[in-house]
């Protein structure tokens, strides 16, 4: 198992292709570029750039691997280049390790992007599938997978103006505790819980300058609150928030409203009766795993009986749309593991399930404590995304938005399946870059797109809760110099 890997270039205009096809096949494992002193790199990637030749070399110290390619295509034509060098390079690491990864050379985000784009030339079904498999190396499942999540898609937003409709997200930077695979904005509540009202009053105000920073002619047509978990508030404060967005913003046209309510240990009966009372239609209570070995592990403060507890509670409220988020991957965890989940939730009866491959992320707690779990990671997470879709079937869901990230073992991906009609429409919004999402709190980030441009813009606010009570005025000014230029 390489330690480190070593990255050797001539150039960097390719860096982070390079980068991102050895973290597929490497997730969480140190990549450098100047070795220090007393450093050691099991594992060195060489790219020696020449305006009609390229030359890739791979070699492993411990058993004397070397392999070269030879890339015969100008490295200036970007576009071109790319797609060469992503496969060369990955049919090296294929022959390194002994094995393909199921999205082939394809590293980025949005898979789905790729057959969006066919389906709307006019290419059918199989044509974007066999796209997938020829020019990408792609699985002929996942590339099925990719296709129907993006004739969902493309389905479920035909009657929205990506022009005029915008998306509105609120964050709230607060959990019970901070899971081991967490890189979100989130602070203890019991350590932050003297600030929670300050926090609401900021975001009040934020609110309030956004709203009249948006032309007139904006149409509101979702609201995503989450986190953090947002119901680690009380209700009092849940209630004073929820009366603002409602007080400060025309819901005319909302066609969803979400709370991320996520940890079963966050909320009770009255956070659930604030939530329906200002018309929330969508809710998650999130239990990752149920298995109470797992979420002790992972620092989760409840149990899979209170998860039940907490769901049908919900539905006692009047809940008719609720999402269950789960991860495959989870240190100690294996297929049977995952079995045990999904038997459990399929009892319930969720409206929704939203299956993440676990990511190793930077920000994380578990990337520093690598050495301690890196043994209980087991290998078979594609094994638990394919039970999850055959459990989702048969609660007559259907995958309808996929995304990936950094760092997620095997290169694999993340699947929101849902019954017709339940969708999480920002889901698909965001993750396809198709509106505006207005974003709002701390560690909140405003994506702007301009189609006819083809580009997307972000204005970041801050992610510390105090930079954010202090800094307000600052964000506001960046968030008007791009919304009104």
């Amino acid at each position: 198992m390489e330690k480190m890997i070593q990255l050797v270039q001539n150039k960097q205009d390719y860096n982070n292709d390079l980068r991102a096809m050895l973290m597929a096949f490497f997730p969480g494992k140190k990549i450098v570029e100047n070795m220090g002193e007393g450093q050691d790199a099991g594992l060195i990637l060489y790219a020696d750039y020449k305006n009609d030749a390229t030359c890739l070399r791979l070699c492993r110290n411990r058993d004397g691997f070397e392999a070269c390619r030879t890339l015969e295509a100008d490295y200036r034509m970007k576009d071109s280049f790319r797609n060469i060098l992503k496969m060369v390079s990955y049919e090296l690491l294929c022959e390194l390790t002994g094995r393909r990864l199921p999205w082939g050379d394809l590293t980025g985000v949005r898979p789905t992007k790729i057959a969006m784009k066919q389906l709307r030339n006019g290419i059918n079904i199989d044509g974007a599938i066999n796209y997938y498999i020829n020019e990408y190396g792609v699985s002929e499942k996942k590339a099925r997978l990719a296709t129907k999540v993006a004739s969902h898609e493309i389905s479920l937003t035909s009657d929205f103006d990506f022009e005029r409709d915008y998306c509105l997200y609120i964050g709230i930077p607060f959990c019970p505790s901070r899971c081991l695979y967490c890189s979100f904005t989130s602070y203890p509540i019991e350590a932050y819980k003297d600030k929670a009202k300050l926090y609401i009053d900021r975001l009040k105000e934020e609110i309030t300058a956004v709203k009249h920073m948006l032309p007139a002619s904006k149409r509101l047509v979702s609201i995503y609150i989450g986190g953090g978990t947002p119901t680690s508030i009380s209700h009092e404060l849940l209630d004073e928030l929820l009366s603002h967005v409602a007080l400060v913003f025309d819901l005319t046209y909302l066609k969803e409203y979400t709370v991320e309510a996520g940890r079963p240990d966050s909320f009770t009966e009255d956070k659930l009766k604030v939530l329906k009372a200002h018309g929330v239609s969508r809710i998650s209570i999130n239990p990752q795993t149920m298995n109470d070995a797992t979420l002790k592990k992972i620092g989760r403060a409840h149990s899979s009986d209170q998860t039940e507890e907490a769901f049908r509670l919900a539905r006692k409220c009047g809940f008719d749309n609720i999402n269950m988020d789960i991860i495959a991957g989870l240190p100690g965890e294996d297929i049977s593991s995952m079995e045990h989940t999904l038997k459990r939730i399929k009892q319930l009866g969720p409206e929704s399930i939203t299956v993440h491959s676990l990511a190793i992320k930077r920000a994380a707690n578990l990337n520093r404590q690598m050495d301690e779990f890196a043994g209980e990671i087991h290998h078979d997470t594609d094994r638990m995304l394919d039970a999850v879709g055959d459990v989702a079937t048969s609660l007559n869901m259907e995958p309808y938005y996929l995304y990936r990230q950094k760092n997620i073992g095997g290169n694999l991906e993340n699947v929101g399946y849902s019954r017709p009609g339940m969708e999480c429409l920002y889901n698909i919004l965001i993750m396809e870059e198709l509106t505006d999402i207005i974003a709002l709190g701390a560690g909140a980030s405003t994506k702007l797109t301009f189609h006819r441009e083809n580009r997307v813009e972000r204005v970041e606010n801050c992610k510390s809760v105090d930079d954010y009570i202090g800094r307000l005025d600052e964000m506001l000014d960046r968030k008007r110099n791009m919304l009104q230029s």
